[in-house]
């Protein structure tokens, strides 16, 4: 594959295998469409940092003491997984969210996720976390055959003790488990921030990096930064 973005053409676009392959060669999504890139900008005149794609690997995660923690903390609320939607319950809840987070986000939820001019071309399916009637938090991910891909995480600031965001992420990892999935697919992680170093929770001996010129995913924890670094200097920039 050598295009750095796919657009939708129909609700059957980014589907099952085709959803599995494209994850597999380092694109992820955007709205409607799938994408690719090997740098990426934190802020509007911020350069460029590298960043290298991750995808868990499902069965071989095992769950650390700060992961059994969160799920014990959190068990007394209702946790559900549905088809995923966007109603004003969850554009409310991502508005305090876009409030809160210390780094800039789209204007809505539905327009982070969508593009009204194109079709929705994903399996798309949310976790949602209720205490008592109140929705606390809401994870959405895209699934294939054999994969998932998370794609965002939104929650209640009041409920920032709860690490809600680190239990969305077990809750894709289970219901991945459950659904006899391979591959959790969280985004990238780069070498010039710490921002995305959580998508490695709780496990990162079960995680794999991609080399995207050779098409060849990795063991994360086998290598550095610093190796990932040189890598992209050599062979990506």
């Amino acid at each position: 594959m050598d295009h750095n973005y796919y657009m939708a053409s129909d609700e059957n676009s980014f589907k099952n295998d085709t959803f599995d392959d494209l994850l597999a060669a380092g694109y992820y999504r955007m709205q409607h469409m799938m994408f690719t890139c090997n740098d990426t900008s934190l802020g509007e005149e911020g350069p460029p940092i590298p960043v290298f794609w991750l995808r868990t690997l499902v069965k071989e995660c095992k769950f650390d003491k700060s992961a059994n923690m969160i799920l014990k903390k959190c068990s007394g609320f209702t946790i559900t997984v549905q088809e995923a939607y966007v109603d004003e319950e969850i554009e409310s809840m991502y508005r305090l969210y876009k409030n809160h987070v210390p780094f800039s986000v789209s204007s809505s939820c539905f327009d982070y996720l969508h593009q009204e001019m194109l079709p929705q071309p994903f399996d798309s399916m949310m976790i949602k976390v209720r205490n008592g009637e109140e929705l606390i938090a809401t994870g959405f991910f895209d699934k294939g055959t054999q994969s998932i891909a998370g794609i965002m995480n939104i929650y209640h600031p009041a409920y920032q003790k709860y690490s809600l965001g680190k239990l969305l992420i077990l809750k894709k990892l289970q219901y991945s488990l459950l659904e006899n999935k391979r591959f959790y697919y969280t985004g990238y992680i780069s070498t010039g921030s710490t921002r995305f170093d959580y998508k490695t929770f709780p496990d990162p001996t079960a995680v794999e990096v991609l080399l995207p010129d050779k098409q060849q995913w990795l063991p994360y924890h086998l290598l550095s930064k610093a190796f990932l670094e040189e890598y992209y200097l050599k062979y990506l920039a």
